[in-house]
């Protein structure tokens, strides 16, 4: 039987237009292809991708053809609203609810995001994709949100028949029907946008408390998965500066953007390949015999091969004065200074280089994903 595999599309904003470029790579190496992924994993911003790539669109190239008109067309205002009048209500609205009593503060957020459910109910089509679930096209999509009552990561999916919810700790798995809600609450940054309530719960951003970004798809049936990040932390380490000064509110913002987007996939990532490593020393017979539900499990990670901030700093003109400032951009200062506003710089041309350089680094991989779908026909 065909081992099945799935693709996990992770979180990081504007950052998520290079997971577009990537799969546009796949879609040209297979333009007959209809549905190459059995399983679907989503999380923040790339949950409204992994919506996408699970649509019914006829072929899978279709699909991404959709997908990348989005993203290419793509403007701040049609995610956040980004007039200044705007931005200075939220971050008022902040400062009175901080002072406020608890009864009284609600859901808080210093951007309105209202347009970007506008935009997905528009571009996502949930009945094609239900569709595309029930005539077994694909076995799951999911898609990560993080509870901000009980701590614990959800994977909300949508699948097969037989395919049964978990619960681990602070992981979770929940069958349902796939809304917008969730897609909205998955995309949730922390502070940023307003968490979103589903059924008992307010749910935020599903990399919040998300240390096993692998362990949904292989639950949902996947035995062999590509990972798409958006983290250039493997290919381009970061430098020290020689006269280091004190820290700035956003430059220590950014790292704890950076530490829940994209350091926690890297480690689960480099997890998953030690323990591949350890189960190939393990004898076949005494794994059985100690009763360990383990197999090794085959990854492909294809992540940006230049600096996001590079990219991010050409374009940072695109974002308003006021958001530029308040997320320490400028367009003097160093590369790094754009990392916290390269998550919220949905611009076009910033999107469409992203795209390019995933499809530039799709391209570069071609060996390694032809090995990927290859082995489809050797399990």
């Amino acid at each position: 039987m065909a081992a099945k595999n799935g693709v996990i599309l992770t979180g990081g904003g504007a950052r998520a237009a290079y997971q577009v470029g990537v799969l546009r790579a796949i879609a040209d190496m297979y333009p007959d292809w209809s549905h190459p992924f059995n399983v679907i994993v989503g999380t923040s911003s790339g949950a409204i991708n992994a919506m996408a790539v699970a649509g019914n669109r006829g072929l899978f190239r279709h699909n991404i053809d959709h997908l990348e008109k989005v993203w290419s067309e793509l403007t701040m205002d049609r995610v956040f609203r980004a007039d200044t009048f705007s931005l200075m209500r939220g971050f008022s609205n902040i400062a009175r609810k901080m002072i406020s009593r608890p009864i009284e503060s609600g859901p808080v957020s210093f951007l309105d995001n209202s347009p970007l459910r506008e935009l997905l109910e528009q571009e996502i089509d949930l009945q094609s994709i239900r569709n595309t679930i029930r005539e077994g096209h694909i076995d799951a999509v999911g898609l990560n949100a993080c509870g901000y009552a009980t701590g614990q990561n959800v994977c909300f999916f949508e699948g097969a028949e037989g395919l049964k919810g978990w619960s681990v700790g602070q992981r979770s798995g929940t069958r349902t029907e796939l809304e917008v809600d969730h897609i909205m609450a998955s995309a949730a940054i922390p502070t940023l946008f307003r968490p979103v309530k589903i059924n008992r719960e307010y749910f935020g951003d599903g990399v919040t408390r998300q240390m096993a970004h692998i362990s949904p798809a292989l639950r949902l049936g996947a035995r062999k998965v590509l990972v798409i990040g958006v983290s250039a932390n493997a290919m381009c380490p970061p430098t020290r500066p020689n006269r280091p000064g004190m820290p700035t509110l956003t430059q220590v913002m950014a790292h704890v953007f950076n530490g829940m987007f994209l350091d926690t996939l890297d480690y689960d990532i480099d997890r998953s390949r030690l323990i591949n490593q350890l189960l190939e020393l393990v004898p076949e017979k005494k794994l059985k015999a100690s009763g360990l539900d383990l197999s090794p499990v085959d990854i492909l990670e294809i992540s940006p091969s230049e600096p996001i901030n590079d990219l991010a700093m050409k374009y940072i003109d695109g974002m308003p004065l006021v958001l530029r400032r308040l997320t320490g951009a400028a367009d003097s200062a160093p590369s790094s200074s754009a990392n916290l506003a390269s998550f919220l710089l949905f611009d076009k041309r910033f999107c469409r280089d992203l795209i390019k350089l995933g499809y530039r680094d799709g391209q570069s991989h071609s060996r390694q994903i032809e090995r990927f779908f290859a082995k489809e026909s050797e399990t």
